[in-house]
């Protein structure tokens, strides 16, 4: 008897004793805790001039919810910088955590894509997200970090409707003067 056929029937019963099967391949079991996501096309105008912010991807993760958001320039200057807070509220008006995402060089016409994750909370818990504008941009010639407050810069930003989350644009709370204590 030759060694050839041995070494095959050898082979063939550590194959068959190792779990591996002949014409095919098993696919591993769907991980519980991949997010969970949900896309669809950002909304580029809003039917004026303006900068348009659209949260157009959502991913529900079991302890996070994390939202993928747009910028486009409709505007005929250049955005050099723009800052925008996204506050989830929960319970009705409840502030549960604020994120702010810049956008830097957005030329018209051009588009920017950014992230922001809200951790220890499920996208389902978060009643809407508030878009506020601290007052940092440049926009143009006459809008810079020294000439913008709170608020100014929101005149140029539309919010498009999401169907993900709810979002609404919020006005920036103004700042309470806290008086000094007597000596």
């Amino acid at each position: 008897m030759s060694k050839q056929p041995i070494l095959v029937l050898a082979l063939m019963a550590a194959v068959a004793a190792g779990g591996c099967q002949m014409g095919g391949t098993k696919e591993a079991p769907p991980n519980p805790n991949a997010p969970k996501i949900s896309r669809s096309d950002p909304v580029m105008t809003t039917g004026r001039k303006a900068v348009v912010l659209s949260i157009h991807m959502k991913k529900e993760y079991p302890d996070a919810c994390m939202l993928g958001m747009t910028l486009t320039n409709n505007l005929d200057v250049k955005v050099t910088n723009l800052s925008v807070r996204l506050t989830a509220f929960i319970r009705g008006d409840v502030k549960y955590d604020a994120i702010t995402r810049n956008f830097t060089e957005v030329k018209p016409t051009e588009k920017q894509y950014r992230e922001a994750t809200f951790t220890q909370i499920k996208c389902s818990e978060i009643d809407y997200i508030g878009i506020t504008d601290p007052g940092r941009c440049a926009i143009g010639e006459d809008m810079n970090r020294f000439t913008a407050a709170p608020g100014d810069c929101a005149k140029f930003v539309d919010v498009a409707v999401s169907p993900h989350i709810i979002v609404r644009k919020t006005k920036q709370p103004k700042l309470e003067q806290v008086a000094e204590p007597p000596l």
